[in-house]
């Protein structure tokens, strides 16, 4: 058997008795979640799973969490936070209490006891609760003596570590303002108390300024920085590593400065961005003495997905490591399935257990009731551990499946790809596979047996065509599309649609002539994606 088996069998054999593969690569990925299952909200309805976070007790017992968000939840006026004991070293998993009033939160073990760090709804006030029986029971933040630590203004968050270090502990946040849109609102800084401090009473927390971004750093692509890492340097400073929204590869994090006091945040654009397997996605960076290391979990993408944007690609989970935190190494991949559109290794927080990594992932997969929503919208919570992980390889690396693909043929056209299938073209007609838009003003030509690759509205699709004869194609997509991405294809005057979405979308055909044997892949900027449209036989 070859060594890159070695992993999955630790990974899928051990904790959940799947099959191993023997092939370096496979037609389909495992059809059963892989881990230990810790909490499962059946998809694609909601709500989802969030926030995943885990932490070891001194007495080698395992707690977890995560929130919900999404439809069917109350994120946005009371967060709802789950923790979870494993007694067993993740073998098994028992609820041990619901907790109102907590969002985005961090589970952390500070002198024997445990709490809990996070906002108490999206956007909301800082708070922190405190266990002292192993998350069975916690404190209530009710004001400024209890672990309400800020009020009024508007946080974010994610499960991001708390560390020790200069006689303080150290949590990154962010600030939302102005508290609307995504990525340019949120504002990096640090929160952090004296170690020895009362960590329920507002005043032993010092708050940073909080930064605010911009839209023309990293040559134009920068969409955000949020989910920040306290991390002590190897020079023994204080940063603040965030994960940043961009639109390419490679993927970027910004290096944020922390004041010894913890009052004061500073940010070079012309030097404070590095490059970052999986940086579009949330990560957690954690410092590990034995190999003089930092480590991380992250979503890498893969040179085979790298033709969507970064930050929806979460299919792939990385192991990497760094000796000074700029340059980062993909040690191997711990996870994978070939879809981007529904499967999803996601939010991941993790722990060193000696010689073995234990993680908690988002978890977007499967299951009886369908697949889940989306990538994004995960419906499990699921525990796994990395064995020997500082000895581990790309040789270790689970295998890259491969999904079987979608195929249809005419006389004169090959269609192959993913995320769609043949649907008939009609006024009325169903748009997409997950939304309830309709087409609307159809040109009357293509009212009577034309068909199309029906796809999943803003979600991931691949369409390739070949011509097994020279032929003209017809394609349709938003009028809003990029011109450079459909260079080379020549809109059709008046031949324009429709569908019946708030924006009142408009689409437009276009037509191309291909020579036997040219082979072309459709661009799928827009959220509608482009479609081939198909004459009926």
């Amino acid at each position: 058997m070859k060594r890159n088996t070695k992993l999955l069998a630790t990974f899928l054999l051990a904790m959940t008795g799947l099959r191993v593969f023997a092939a370096e690569t496979a037609i389909l990925p495992p059809e059963q979640v892989p881990g230990v299952v810790i909490s499962h909200y059946p998809g694609p309805a909601g709500p989802y799973v969030g926030s995943p976070s885990i932490a070891i007790l001194p007495d080698g017992s395992y707690v977890a969490s995560h929130d919900l968000f999404g439809a069917n939840s109350s994120f946005s006026e009371l967060g709802q936070t789950k923790i979870f004991r494993s007694d067993n070293r993740g073998l098994t998993w028992q609820k041990a209490a619901d907790i109102e009033g907590s969002f985005w939160a961090t589970l952390f073990v500070h002198r024997g006891t445990l709490y809990l760090l996070g906002t108490d709804k999206r956007f909301g006030d800082v708070t922190i609760r405190r266990s002292t029986d192993g998350g069975k029971t916690w404190s209530e933040p009710k004001d400024a003596d209890s672990g309400r630590l800020s009020e009024g203004a508007p946080y974010h968050c994610a499960p991001m570590p708390v560390i020790e270090h200069n006689g303080r502990l150290w949590r990154a946040m962010e600030q939302c303002n102005p508290n609307k849109g995504w990525g340019v609102k949120f504002r990096a800084g640090m929160i952090s108390a004296p170690t020895d401090a009362d960590l329920l009473k507002r005043e032993s927390w010092t708050f940073s300024n909080f930064l605010s971004s911009d839209t023309a750093w990293v040559n134009g692509t920068f969409g955000g920085w949020l989910e920040g890492n306290a991390v002590a340097t190897p020079d023994g400073d204080i940063v603040d590593i965030l994960r940043v929204e961009t639109k390419g590869h490679p993927e970027k994090a910004a290096v944020v400065q922390i004041s010894t006091d913890g009052k004061l945040a500073w940010f070079d654009p012309l030097s404070g961005f590095i490059d970052m397997p999986g940086g579009a996605k949330k990560f957690t960076i954690r410092y590990d003495k034995k190999s003089g290391l930092y480590w991380t979990l992250t979503n890498d993408v893969p040179e085979r997905h790298r033709k969507w944007k970064p930050g929806g690609i979460r299919n792939t989970l990385a192991l990497a490591c760094s000796k000074y935190l700029k340059n980062w190494e993909v040690r191997c991949n711990v996870l994978y399935h070939p879809d981007v559109s529904k499967h999803g290794f996601q939010y991941v927080d993790w722990q060193f257990d000696g010689e073995d990594m234990v993680f908690v992932s988002r978890t977007a997969y499967s299951d009886d009731a369908g697949n889940a929503r989306n990538m994004h919208d995960a419906n499990y919570l699921t525990f796994h551990r990395v064995k020997n992980f500082r000895t581990l390889t790309m040789d270790d690396s689970v295998p890259f499946y491969s999904m079987p693909p979608v195929k249809f043929e005419t006389a004169a056209l090959s269609i192959v790809g993913s995320g769609w299938k043949m649907a008939d073209f009609k006024e009325g007609g169903a748009a997409f596979t997950n939304r309830k838009y309709a087409w609307l003003e159809v040109p009357p030509q293509f009212r009577k047996g034309w068909q199309y690759t029906r796809k999943e509205g803003g979600e991931f699709t691949e369409i390739t065509i070949e011509a097994k004869a020279e032929t003209k194609v017809r394609i349709f997509a938003a009028v809003k599309s990029h011109k450079k991405e459909l260079e080379g294809w020549r809109a059709v005057d008046g031949l324009m649609f429709r569908y019946n979405d708030g924006g009142k979308t408009r689409m437009q055909v276009y037509e191309r002539h291909l020579k036997k044997g040219e082979k072309l892949e459709l661009p799928q900027a827009s959220w509608a994606g482009t479609m081939v449209l198909l004459p009926g036989k």
